[in-house]
């Protein structure tokens, strides 16, 4: 787009770098960036916001811990809030921060969970505690149930959306 025709974009539509965050990796934003992750079910995205920079992190978080194993810190909640916290600084974010939890659904409903590891119930308690631990409070959440869902996350908005099928898109 030409800086002329830039000129007459709206602001909801102004032309901004989209980050794609793939499973068991992070990104952090600036302002003029955007995060999206796709194909969260059990899986869990921790948002942290910077409000005063207008900075965003973002992790999309398939297990509760390592217990030994390898990978990206993002991998892994316990690993991912620390890890995100360090981005964030590291990027020239200062507290306060501010959190968002998205995903954690049971993907097979009707499952017996004293048969299979609830995979997503775990993802989500260890996010809320690494949060606590770090002192970053959530300020939203749209976790749980039976669906997967997506996320985009406006830095500069401070503002994430969550897509799913069946409902399409909701602002948290």
């Amino acid at each position: 787009m030409t800086a002329a025709a830039a000129a007459g974009v709206s602001d909801l539509q102004e032309a901004v770098l989209t980050v794609t965050v793939p499973m068991g990796r992070s990104a952090v934003a600036s302002a003029t960036e955007q995060l999206r992750t796709i194909g969260l079910g059990s899986c869990v995205a921790i948002i942290i916001f910077a409000p005063a920079q207008h900075l965003a992190a973002l992790a999309h978080c398939m297990l509760p811990s390592p217990n030994g194993w390898g990978g990206d810190a993002a991998k892994y909640v316990d690993t991912a809030v620390p890890a995100l916290l360090k981005a964030l600084h590291r990027a020239g974010a200062r507290a306060p921060f501010t959190a968002v939890l998205v995903g954690g659904a049971s993907m097979f409903p009707g499952l017996e969970t004293g048969f299979v590891r609830d995979i997503a119930g775990d993802n989500l308690r260890s996010a809320r505690a690494a949060l606590h631990a770090a002192g970053v409070p959530v300020h939203a959440e749209d976790v749980g149930g039976h669906v997967g869902r997506s996320v985009r996350v406006d830095s500069r908005r401070q503002r994430v959306t969550v897509h799913t099928i069946a409902a399409g898109d909701r602002c948290l």
